[in-house]
């Protein structure tokens, strides 16, 4: 946190900025008596700089950690790709699109006849240009977690692992890193705590940069939130490894994100 001379007030976008946090979560520091404010006659919060750095000194408050070097994937669903960025009429009614498959050369091989419209399939797979283009690619997973010892152990079994991997622990940081990393499934370590889960995995399904990522809650006994099991695409017991996350999203290109929520234990 910057130095501050002691008269200094902030607002809580100012506090949040410091504290590489949500406005959100200063304002839920205030409303639950964790950080001392007073209101100002329109009614906004204002905190004085001592209070800030006396409850910043009593509480570890998440830094943002630097964005990985990564490049920006390149990767497009086969209606973008085929379309050129526009959605076309036939696509519509592919099996691909209604279930949102991120390889559609994997549904093709389990599809039923004729719900893969196969418009742009002139020959096998191999012989796509699409196919060509985005076979290699590996899936993204990102770990939301403030347990730095599970953060360590998880990149640290993922230089074997099916997927390519990286952990974040705010959310200040998860944004940062969305932009470049684009996740294609975001695992929340419910620790957090109900209610920040809860509200982290609506803000990554409502994020217009990943619109396809799908959530998976890892959760132990009451950790996981309630009322968020049509918003989840699937539950991992804890503790978890790499090991699980490639069981949990084995086989996923037949399944419909959301559609329903699956526990995968040990």
């Amino acid at each position: 946190m910057g130095s501050l001379t002691d008269d200094t007030f902030l607002s809580t976008g100012q506090a949040a900025k410091l504290c590489s946090v949500t406005p959100d979560t200063v304002l839920k520091w205030i409303r639950s008596g964790l950080l001392q404010a007073r209101k100002t006659a329109g009614g906004h919060h204002r905190i004085a700089s001592q209070d800030l750095q006396s409850f910043a000194s009593e509480r570890p408050v998440s830094r943002p950690v630097a964005v990985p070097s990564a490049p920006r994937r390149p990767f497009r669903y086969c209606w973008e790709h085929n379309g050129k960025g526009k959605l076309l009429d036939g696509c519509k009614e592919c099996v691909v699109y209604l279930m949102r498959a991120q390889r559609c050369y994997e549904v093709v091989r389990i599809a039923p006849q004729g719900t893969h419209t196969k418009l742009f399939c002139k020959g096998t797979c191999d012989d796509c240009d699409y196919y060509r283009r985005v076979h290699a690619q590996s899936t993204n997973v990102l770990v939301l977690t403030d347990n730095r010892c599970l953060a360590t152990a998880l990149r640290d079994g993922a230089t074997t692992a099916p997927f390519r991997l990286e952990t974040t622990d705010c959310e200040y940081a998860c944004s940062a890193l969305v932009e470049e990393y684009r996740p294609d499934y975001v695992v929340i370590d419910c620790a957090l705590g109900p209610e920040r889960s809860r509200e982290m995995c609506a803000r990554i399904l409502q994020d217009p940069r990943i619109p396809y990522v799908r959530v998976i809650m890892a959760a132990e006994g009451e950790e996981l939130p309630i009322n968020c099991d049509k918003e989840v695409f699937a539950r991992i017991e804890k503790p978890f490894g790499v090991e699980q996350i490639t069981s949990c999203i084995r086989g996923v290109p037949g399944d419909t994100a959301g559609e329903r929520l699956e526990v995968h234990r040990e």
